[in-house]
């Protein structure tokens, strides 16, 4: 909901409360009680403190819509609460999470094969950072055009075609016949990959109840997975088929272990690919159903999914008090959605309707995707007087967490190789990836620790500002120890700052969507995206040009940057926690 929608909600609750004698109070909808409103009144608070810091009153251009609208969303998150957490839902997870997993390997990929591309097409450091420019420019558009593609014309769309288009790109790319060929092509695959975050967590988040949502920082695990198979194939690959640290070799013949390692993850990809799309039949999200007035497919969909995770949900379900007496036989009764006029009215256009020819479904599709103005509409709603601040900050964090990060991760393995001593033989390229391993490795526990340190007092935004903060520390042990040469401290601050930053990535993941309505929610977490890869995009070049000044300079900046992000989200004003996604 939007914040000013919650305000609304704040109201109609502390008017039902002037009657009550408890402190707690449900709303009633057409099958029983629907949800407790203390999260949504915390909400409310912090829209009114927003409001009041920007000296504007939040309004509702349709206040009988809005009402409406928020008790059909409230009846929505009752039902799947019902419908609870099972197989269906552990599958989304697996699913969503394997486009997770593909972002962040095809980004650790990226990083991995820097310094043996360099090498090959003899880059300069200032100019080298132009490969990850180009992988971060095709993030930032897949970000910008999936995003606003899946509020659109449903998740399913870009669900089911990113990891198609970054497994096409990958393969093109191993077989690159120069520096810039191979930069199109990272501009493509990540044109590809780009749309994963922002669309598999919104899927996964609007299949879920609300009990569950903590589970959501669940994804970043996936997330860590990717970088940690990544580094493991690079540390198999690349030394044995690359050229030697000191000496001189032929780079087409003995310099090859990055193109195998392009074909490797691509192969993945593609399993990937054949998992997401045939493995499991993934259905339209219920709230995107809901925002376009599809209620029945609404029902529809929910029933399926409680039949998928099996007769427990249905038992649970009939012995609910939601279920007002329904006879034991009417196994989804409980699903059945108040019928309107409205309703009905629209069930007899679309009986009347003439379907159209599939070239004339799809052309007007193809219009419609091409209708900038449309798509500039969708972010109206985000810079509405309650929730512009959040917006504003939201997208700063992403922006700003991405510059530091990126100067540190996306040059982690050159900086291990410029601060390695010279060794015979490969030696130096093994211990450089083996450490890389570790990083990533050290990445996993920081999603499993942020999926339970949200739901603590804490809370998300807390969380994030802690995780922020000693991810900055960590930086500064590894610049000291990276300078002094002392590599057992190198790989303990470099552990340190992996499990971290993953703690700290999980977190913003999850409050993100979170914070964001249904309505607006690819839109905005689309959007949020493209700002972190707008910002990859010059952190790249920005830290070849630093890397020629020091090696400590890029670190130092992103402690700086890490920091003013960790105050950013101590401004955010809306704790997500207690609400209803």
């Amino acid at each position: 909901m939007l914040a000013s929608e919650y305000t609304e909600e704040a109201r109609i609750v502390a008017d039902d409360m002037a009657g009550e004698s408890s402190g707690v109070v449900k709303r009633t909808g057409a099958h029983g009680p629907i949800a407790e409103h203390s999260g949504e009144r915390n909400v409310a608070k912090a829209a009114d403190r927003e409001s009041e810091d920007t000296n504007e009153t939040p309004h509702l251009d349709n206040a009988a819509d809005s009402d409406m609208e928020s008790d059909e969303e409230l009846e929505l998150n009752r039902m799947i609460s019902n419908i609870g957490f099972g197989r269906y839902q552990r599958r989304v997870l697996a699913l969503c999470g394997l486009g997770w997993t593909a972002d962040n390997a095809w980004m650790q990929c990226t990083a991995c094969i820097l310094p043996r591309v360099q090498r090959h097409y003899g880059v300069s450091n200032s100019k080298i950072g132009l490969m990850s420019s180009s992988m971060f420019l095709g993030l930032m558009c897949g970000a910008l055009v999936w995003g606003p593609v899946s509020d659109r014309f449903g998740r399913l769309i870009p669900y089911k075609w990113t990891l198609v288009v970054s497994a096409t790109f990958g393969l093109l790319a191993s077989a690159s016949p120069s520096f810039p060929f191979l930069c199109v092509c990272l501009f493509g695959l990540g044109s590809g990959v780009g749309g994963n975050m922002p669309v598999d967590g919104a899927i996964f988040l609007e299949f879920i109840p609300r009990e569950k949502r903590h589970l959501l920082t669940m994804l970043s695990v996936f997330f860590s997975v990717g970088s940690v198979v990544t580094s493991a194939v690079a540390l198999a690959l690349l030394p044995p088929f690359s050229c030697p640290d000191a000496g001189t070799c032929d780079v087409s013949t003995q310099n090859n272990g990055w193109r195998y390692l392009l074909v490797t993850m691509s192969l993945l990809t593609i399993v990937m690919v054949v998992l997401r799309n045939g493995w499991f039949r993934l259905y339209e999200t219920p709230k995107f159903l809901l925002q376009n007035k599809r209620r029945a497919d609404v029902v529809m969909v929910l029933k399926k999914v409680a039949t998928f995770n099996g007769k427990k949900q249905a038992r649970d379900a009939q012995q609910s008090p939601i279920m007002d007496g329904a006879e034991s036989d009417e196994a989804h009764a409980w699903l059945e959605w108040p019928e309107t006029d409205a309703d009905c009215a629209s069930q007899r256009t679309d009986a009347g309707r003439v379907p159209h020819g599939w070239m004339r479904s799809a052309m007007r599709r193809v219009h419609e995707a091409a209708n900038i103005k449309s798509h500039v509409k969708l972010l109206r709603p985000l810079f509405a007087p309650g929730l512009r601040r959040t917006t504003i900050l939201v997208w700063a964090i992403w922006g700003i967490v991405a510059m530091g990060f990126t100067m540190f991760n996306v040059f982690l393995p050159k900086l291990l190789e410029t601060h390695a001593p010279p060794s015979p033989g490969h030696s130096t390229q093994i211990a450089v990836y083996r450490d890389s391993l570790i990083y990533a490795i050290s990445g996993v526990p920081g999603s499993l620790l942020g999926a339970w340190l949200v739901d603590t007092r804490l809370g998300r935004i807390y969380s994030m500002v802690l995780a922020t903060s000693i991810s900055g520390v960590a930086l500064i042990g590894f610049a000291f120890a990276a300078k002094a040469h002392i590599s057992a401290l190198t790989v303990v601050a470099s552990s340190v700052f992996g499990l971290t930053s993953t703690l700290m990535f999980a977190v913003i993941y999850a409050y993100t969507p979170e914070v964001f309505r249904p309505a607006v929610r690819g839109t905005a977490c689309g959007m949020a995206s493209a700002v972190g890869r707008v910002v990859g995009i010059v952190a790249p070049l920005v830290t070849g040009l630093l890397l020629e000044i020091s090696t400590s300079v890029p670190l130092y900046v992103s402690v700086a940057l890490l920091w003013m992000a960790a105050g950013c989200m101590f401004m955010l004003p809306i704790e997500t926690r207690d609400i209803a996604a």
